[in-house]
């Protein structure tokens, strides 16, 4: 057998699907020491998010089986072809559940009573983190997002009165810290923290905006849009596209439009990035969940004529396109664009 120089192995394995290298792992003890390198899990991520991460999405679903008392959650992938994949299911305990967007090929999901999970569905695991405390019952939500500054994933659990709890993965185990806050920050909660870019986003009470930087943890608030300003509060909401912190305003009285701004954190001002206009149908429960890279479709989810809903909408043409995935038949998933990584969520 011909010798290959190992710099030629890593850049080849660098560039093979999550899936290629599971396999590849057991076949001898280089192609395993490199797969299981950080630098190397590192490279991986950053070639593919790179080369297909406007290409995939991830849908994931909550059937619950109240004959055994259990919930399953399934995770499915869906790539050019439209055709959704299995990729990971797991029961967890009795619960309802929201499932937040991908980071970076991660998925957190949270309780109603406050259990927090974290998964990666390429490689299938999962941990738990710990249960709250019990005085801190009141529990209200729940964020994950990426600490660029120290190279580390954060989950940040929200509790009334004014209280977090932020768990930092450290050498694969997860280290809690609490914090209490200013009122003048409190959590509004008809959706949960977006996270863009390093910093969590969530409407106070106050009907500001307050940010919550992770890796510095401070905060600070921010002003709405001046045409958002007299708008219903719970007919707002922020969402996080291409790295971005959005704001989608839904309070239209036709209900057949949508206005979105993007906030330009380094000039900390709104920037109009384009309006949604169906001709026909209601759209106020539809919310952008992603945006192509040539930033002329935006991909959009939610429920018109009262079924699931997955379309992408042309911002030159206003035209949309509705998205057929073939293989799941639930009307109501969650969705967000994703990256297949091989970065394991811990012990």
């Amino acid at each position: 057998m011909a010798f290959i120089p190992s710099p030629i192995i890593y850049n080849i394995l660098s560039k093979l699907p999550v899936k290629s290298l599971a396999r590849f792992k057991s076949l001898n003890k280089l192609y395993c020491s490199f797969i299981n390198d950080p630098h190397f899990i590192n490279a991986h991520f950053k070639n593919h998010s790179v080369v297909h991460g406007d290409l995939c999405l991830i849908l994931s679903c909550i059937e619950h089986q109240n004959l055994n008392n259990t919930t399953k959650i399934h995770f499915f992938t869906i790539k050019d072809n439209e055709h959704a994949m299995i990729e990971y299911s797991m029961p967890v305990s009795f619960d309802t559940y929201h499932i937040l967007p991908s980071c970076n090929g991660l998925i957190c999901f949270y309780g109603l009573h406050g259990s927090a999970h974290v998964c990666n569905p390429t490689t299938k695991t999962i941990v738990n983190l710990p249960n709250i405390d019990d005085d801190l019952q009141r529990f209200q939500s729940c964020g994950f997002g990426f600490d660029g500054i120290n190279g580390t994933y954060k989950v940040i659990k929200f509790f009334d009165p004014h209280k977090i709890e932020i768990f930092t993965m450290v050498n694969g185990s997860w280290n809690k810290i609490r914090y209490t806050y200013s009122p003048c920050f409190g959590f509004q909660h008809h959706q949960p923290p977006v996270f863009a870019n390093g910093v969590f986003y969530w409407f106070s009470i106050s009907s500001s905006i307050v940010s919550f930087d992770i890796g510095k943890e401070t905060f600070e608030t921010i002003s709405l849009p001046q045409s958002a300003l007299n708008k219903d509060k719970y007919k707002l909401y922020l969402v996080e596209l291409k790295g971005e912190l959005c704001m989608v305003d839904l309070d239209f009285e036709d209900k057949k439009r949508v206005d979105i701004w993007i906030f330009k954190s380094n000039e900390e001002h709104w920037v109009k990035l384009g309006t949604i206009v169906h001709r026909s149908e209601p759209i106020d429960t539809t919310c952008p969940v992603g945006i192509k890279a040539n930033k002329k479709e935006i991909l959009l989810h939610g429920f018109i004529k009262g079924l699931g809903h997955l379309s992408c909408y042309n911002m030159e043409t206003g035209r949309f396109r509705p998205i057929n995935i073939k293989g799941f038949t639930s009307h109501y998933f969650h969705v967000s664009q994703h990256v297949e990584t091989l970065f394991q969520v811990g012990h």
